[in-house]
């Protein structure tokens, strides 16, 4: 009797897509400065500002899930100032924009979100715990693509000067580093774009 025929050889699997080296920076009004700087500090690649003022993680991700052009590159994902209490809905939408990244794409950077500096997000303030909670299950979340550029703006405090001394014992961005209770100016930008930098250059990407 004919033994039977062995199966067919698997096919192999298809090569992962090729990536590319480009950036694209997702977020709110806080990501424009930032992703100029970055540009500037990266000439031979693009960097994309996907920043639009005043939108929620939401708002974000809806333009993220209409983007095709950017799922290959390095995507960089800044949500939630400005639904910064809603932690379970940011937490939803990073996971959903990670989820679109191209198959095989698993470069990508979540930065912390930033707490104002007012009187309910400064330390000990009422939404407080609420925005390092955030941070730190995102930290859990992704340890390996994770920023923590809260903190790292923060230890920037020139405590010389009384209102950075002030600012760093509230545990929020030094004035000299913002223009507003938000919003990083010139310096504070730089700071983001050159941490920014240094992780993505630590990963070689």
């Amino acid at each position: 009797m004919a033994a039977n025929p062995a199966p067919a050889a698997a096919p192999p699997p298809a090569p992962p897509a090729p990536s590319s080296p480009h950036i694209a920076a997702w977020g709110d009004s806080l990501t424009p400065r930032v992703a100029f700087t970055l540009a500037a500090l990266y000439p031979a690649r693009q960097v994309f500002d996907g920043g639009v003022n005043g939108e929620t993680s939401g708002d974000i991700l809806r333009r993220h899930r209409a983007d095709n052009r950017h799922r290959d590159w390095i995507n960089v994902f800044w949500y939630g100032h400005n639904n910064q209490t809603q932690a379970d809905q940011i937490r939803a939408d990073i996971a959903a924009s990670v989820a679109l990244l191209s198959p095989g794409n698993d470069r990508f950077i979540v930065m912390s979100v930033v707490n104002q500096a007012t009187e309910r997000e400064n330390r000990g303030g009422a939404d407080y715990r609420t925005i390092l909670e955030l941070n730190e299950s995102l930290a859990a979340t992704y340890p390996a693509h994770y920023l923590d550029i809260r903190s790292h703006l923060v230890q920037q405090a020139d405590r010389s000067r009384w209102q950075d001394a002030a600012d760093f014992d509230n545990d929020v961005v030094p004035r000299s580093l913002r223009y507003d209770h938000i919003h990083l100016n010139h310096d504070g930008s730089r700071v983001v774009a050159e941490r920014l930098k240094r992780f993505i250059d630590a990963k070689g990407w």
